[in-house]
């Protein structure tokens, strides 16, 4: 069955609406017919099996006639992913395993060795990214991905946050990271986790300093020099592993 992504707003008592990216998937790649039974998400848990009605043309959107719903719930500890703006080609790799793995949200930022700004169009393919990893992988809530922001506007949110997190395989005379699998085993229910991933170059220590200085605890993956977008996965990864994402 395929699925679709279908926001809450176009979805109401019986039917949904499909418009966009998604309703082009439907007619003109899928080339699905009314009568067909399609998955519907909204991004907020919701499942809904539905009937399509009507498979709309381009000026008109797709109707899907409800069928089945059913909630799930969200999973804790909720964890955000603050990475460095990488290439553009790693950011998407990056987007994408991300969220088949379980992060919550994600916050790009523009931090010493960024190697990007973002424009509005390409902002809009990591939400695209975003939307198929989601769907591919059978995911129920849709990562959050906010928009680029500095690392300086990065800090202050972390009071939010039970738990902070900040990459740093270098030892400084201001922060010796312990090995992330320690520090994750230290903290046996946080409800929410911040981790901090760099761009190539890694984050300055000017930034590792002040992270650390605001609540931030540095960690390494261990003694070999990753990749940034091997960095994401695997710190992510062990994350989802420790806390059973």
């Amino acid at each position: 069955m395929h699925t679709f992504y279908v926001p809450p707003p176009q979805i109401h008592t019986d039917t949904a609406t499909i418009t966009d990216s998604e309703q082009h998937h439907l007619r003109n790649v899928l080339r699905l017919t009314p009568g067909a039974t399609i998955r519907i998400i909204d991004g907020q848990g919701n499942v809904y099996t539905a009937e399509v009605l009507d498979i709309g043309t381009n000026r008109r959107p797709s109707e899907a006639r409800i069928l089945t719903h059913e909630f799930h719930a969200s999973v804790l500890p909720a964890l955000t992913l603050f990475q460095g703006l990488p290439k553009n080609d790693k950011m998407e790799l990056i987007l994408q395993k991300a969220t088949e793995i379980g992060v919550t949200q994600i916050i790009p930022i523009d931090s010493e060795h960024a190697l990007q700004k973002p424009s509005q169009s390409r902002y809009e393919r990591w939400h695209r990214v975003v939307t198929s990893a989601t769907k591919q992988c059978k995911r129920t809530w849709l990562p959050k991905l906010c928009e680029p922001q500095t690392f300086e506007a990065s800090l202050t949110q972390l009071d939010k946050f039970s738990l902070r997190l900040i990459l740093n395989p270098h030892l400084t005379q201001e922060s010796r990271p312990g090995h992330i699998k320690t520090v994750l085993r230290e903290v046996s229910q946080p409800t929410s986790i911040a981790l901090f991933v760099g761009p190539e170059g890694g984050f300055s220590d000017r930034e590792v300093t002040a992270a650390t200085q605001s609540g931030c605890v540095p960690v390494t993956l261990g003694m070999n020099i990753l990749r940034t977008e091997t960095a994401a996965i695997v710190a992510i990864a062990v994350t989802a592993y420790e806390y059973q994402l």
